[in-house]
């Protein structure tokens, strides 16, 4: 086979098995802060949560940073590493409420980020960070049954634990692998007193395929290995500088043959 046909294939490799994957910024960490991190900042949606989507409201046109506002509307903040600095720089909450600031007989609406994406064909459930259990997830409009990773369904105070748990959760998506799906999270707490719901670092799971670059890097080491083999034959190779040879019968020679 030429080396031009074998590079090709080996390209042709990267372009049909890297990832299919297209959702952007699910640990919230793409966001661009206009300053220093510890001023008080109204961000447009494309800085403070890129990539994602959210319901009409008098007050949902930018995301805070880093406290909501205190009114009766909606609201979405960009926190600061809510889970722990584990968790990466930022992570992202919201509270439901009223359409419209100040009115609190306008209609109420239930906080949600949404944005739509590619799976990828192995993907089998999505993890992620959340403070409450009062939180649904859904794939194309259908909820995904999501459950608490660090407690024990069998444990007598499973019930009441649930109600404080924040931490990790998961849940399968198989049904939807391959798929591109539209991928919502909402606030399902009401008024009044409701404490922000934050969320951070979704992830879908497993991503086995290899890595664009991985790929690039066996192509260019294949082009490196059919280059040596093309040598003339009956050419011999040269000792490679810096490498002891080795002695037989009293005679030194070189380390390669």
């Amino acid at each position: 086979m030429k080396i031009s046909a074998c590079v090709a294939a080996v390209l042709m490799g990267v372009a049909t098995c890297a990832p299919a994957q297209s959702f952007v910024n699910l640990d919230f960490d793409q966001a661009r802060l206009p300053g220093p991190p510890d001023g008080f900042y109204g961000l447009p949606w494309d800085q403070g949560a890129p990539g994602w989507g959210h319901p009409d409201g008098d007050s949902t046109s930018e995301v805070t940073y880093p406290f909501g506002n205190v009114g009766y509307s909606q609201t979405y903040v960009l926190m600061p590493a809510p889970f722990g600095a584990a968790s990466g720089p930022y992570g992202f909450g919201m509270r439901s409420g009223n359409y419209t600031e100040g009115d609190p007989f306008s209609p109420f609406v239930q906080a949600y980020i949404s944005q739509t994406g590619m799976l990828g064909p192995q993907v089998t459930s999505v993890d992620l960070l959340a403070s409450s259990v009062l939180f649904s997830l859904s794939l194309n409009g259908v909820p995904i049954d999501m459950k608490p990773v660090g407690l024990d369904p069998t444990s007598p105070t499973y019930e009441d634990d649930l109600l404080s748990y924040s931490g990790e959760w998961t849940g399968d998506v198989s049904a939807f692998a391959g798929q591109a799906v539209d991928l919502r999270i909402m606030d399902l707490q009401f008024p009044p007193n409701a404490p922000m719901f934050v969320v951070d670092e979704i992830r879908f799971l497993p991503v086995p395929e290899a890595s664009t670059a991985a790929l690039f890097g066996l192509g260019l080491g294949l082009l490196g290995v059919l280059v040596a083999g093309r040598r003339r034959p009956g050419s011999a190779r040269q000792p490679t500088a810096g490498l002891a040879g080795h002695r037989v019968d009293g005679r030194d020679l070189p380390l390669f043959a």
